[in-house]
């Protein structure tokens, strides 16, 4: 066994399992599938395992227990069959599954020969003084039990012919455990409980479910009874009247089912998204340093004027483009690269106690130059003594998304004014342009999906599509308010509105 056995298995085996023999070991893959078997299979199954098959269709207790979140799960005393009970050890190992079941069966049969010999001394003891007043409740189908001041159930005699063929019913000893033969019981049970505690003539009825008894599938309902302060458990069958319920119990099932799957796939689609913002971080991030080298190789070509003297005109402008255009990549590629770490959580705000004014002119001056190149006039104002708690870079970014925005739909000749102001102990910044507009529905848009689809600038700039969705994303995670108002071919003003408990007065 040991050179098929992984050292993590063994040594579970040595500290965790006491000397056994007849153990089944299943080994299988990380979804259940079936790699190899070492042990007696037929003792635990009564058939062959086959490579590839499942295990979960094979142990049925095992569904929704594979995939394991732990490294380790036992599970004591489980049916295998109607035959066979035993103890059952899951241990992870490199992304497959052992699984260890250890024969039970013998060591149970001789706990509940034990209490079943306790509980016919009991009934003995009491049964002169003992009276049945569900004696012929068996005529319309009820099984009756008392239950015992050990919290076990007596069956009461008489009984109807349904209850005898199930295959937990003891023939010789005419007795059969309900919790062992109705396992729907023990979570009625839990609620019963507090109701026999009460003391009070009454009863309880449980919810329908099915069983198959024989051949025959049953619709049972259980009932605790409380009379002459003594405790019952009823059960019944209901094999015509339950039809119905039965068919909303199974659509239930079904639904609970399709429920399952919905979420299992819902978990896959959240793995998949985070590796893929993952893998957008990662890329943008490397591609950085080779877009900035080429960048810089062209700043040298284009500051050798003796050299470009001897391009023709054509070459030199080929050559502005190149930059243009590595200019363009190097924003695209810090944008996804915010854009990834913002959707992974991977970012944490370092609140500072910034002058609005400042960080106001320090936005203005980054796009200054690009306003100058189409002819824009680029307004600021902004209140003197007034500090704004937030992430320096981070909200910086978000302005400079915005600004970027007006700039690229803005035409030529017309204005964009950046202002910020308090108002009602508040502070709003402003970006507000004389640009194309924004449509109804492309703002509403703006606060339903995750990005919006990129539009070319009245210049024909071309743009990512990340720069207002990383704007949100800052704004949400300040707990500030983003707000924007259009007008087709009139403008387009985006405020940010910063709460008072972000809001100083300075000196």
């Amino acid at each position: 066994m040991s050179a098929n056995v992984p050292v993590k298995v063994f040594k579970y085996l040595l500290e965790r399992i006491p000397p056994y023999t007849g153990l089944l070991l299943i080994n299988t893959d990380n979804e259940g599938g079936i790699i190899e078997c070492i042990g007696n299979v037929k003792a635990y199954t009564g058939s062959n395992i086959e490579r590839g098959d499942i295990v979960t269709e094979i142990f049925t207790p095992l569904t929704g227990i594979i995939p394991l979140e732990k490294e380790t799960l036992h599970l004591k005393k489980i049916h295998i069959s109607s035959e066979v009970i035993a103890d059952i050890h899951i241990v992870k190992e490199n992304g497959n599954y052992w699984i260890i079941l250890v024969d039970q069966t013998s060591e149970v049969e001789r706990l509940r020969s034990l209490i079943q010999n306790m509980n016919e001394w009991e009934l003995k003891k009491n049964r002169k003084n003992e009276i049945n007043y569900f004696e012929y409740y068996y005529i319309i189908d009820f099984v009756v039990f008392r239950k015992t001041e050990n919290e076990s159930f007596l069956l009461l005699q008489k009984i109807p012919q349904w209850i005898k063929k199930h295959q937990f019913y003891n023939a010789k000893k005419k007795n059969i455990n309900p919790l062992e033969a109705f396992p729907f019981l023990e979570v009625f049970i839990l609620e019963a409980k507090s109701f026999w505690d009460k003391k009070e003539n009454g009863y309880l009825v449980s919810d329908m479910w099915s069983e198959e008894v024989g051949d025959n599938l049953f619709h049972l309902r259980a009932f605790a009874v409380n009379y002459k302060k003594k405790n019952y458990l009823l059960v019944k069958t209901f094999n015509k009247e339950g039809q119905e319920e039965q068919k909303l119990v199974q659509a239930y099932r079904d639904s609970s089912l399709a429920f399952d799957k919905l979420a299992k796939t819902e978990k896959k689609l959240k793995q998949l998204l985070e590796y893929k913002n993952k893998f957008n971080s990662i890329i943008s991030h490397d591609l950085r340093s080779p877009i900035a080298s080429v960048m810089s190789v062209m700043d040298v070509i284009l500051s050798d004027t003796e050299q470009l003297d001897k391009l023709s005109d054509m070459y030199k402008e080929l050559l502005h483009d190149v930059k243009d255009e590595m200019i363009r990549l190097l924003d695209y590629n810090d944008k996804l690269y915010h854009w990834a770490n913002l959707e992974l959580g991977n970012f944490k705000l370092e609140f500072r106690d910034i002058p609005l004014k400042d960080i106001l002119k320090s936005a203005y001056k980054t796009h200054l130059k690009a306003c100058e190149k189409k002819s824009i006039t680029l307004g600021i104002k902004s209140e003197e003594n007034i500090l704004i708690r937030v992430d320096e870079v981070l909200f910086l970014q978000a302005l400079n998304n915005l600004l970027s925005n007006a700039v690229k739909f803005t035409p030529s000749g017309k204005n964009i004014f950046l202002s910020g102001y308090e108002k009602d102990d508040k502070v709003l910044v402003e970006i507000q342009d004389e640009g194309i507009g924004i449509s109804k529905e492309t703002i509403e848009q703006f606060f339903k999906k995750n990005a919006i689809p990129s539009t070319l600038g009245t210049s024909g700039e071309k743009g990512t599509g990340l720069g207002i969705d990383i704007v949100k994303k800052i704004v949400n995670a300040h707990g500030f308010k983003l707000s924007v108002g259009s007008k087709k071919r009139k403008g387009t003003k985006f405020t940010i509105e910063i709460p008072q408990k972000n809001v100083f007065k300075g000196l």
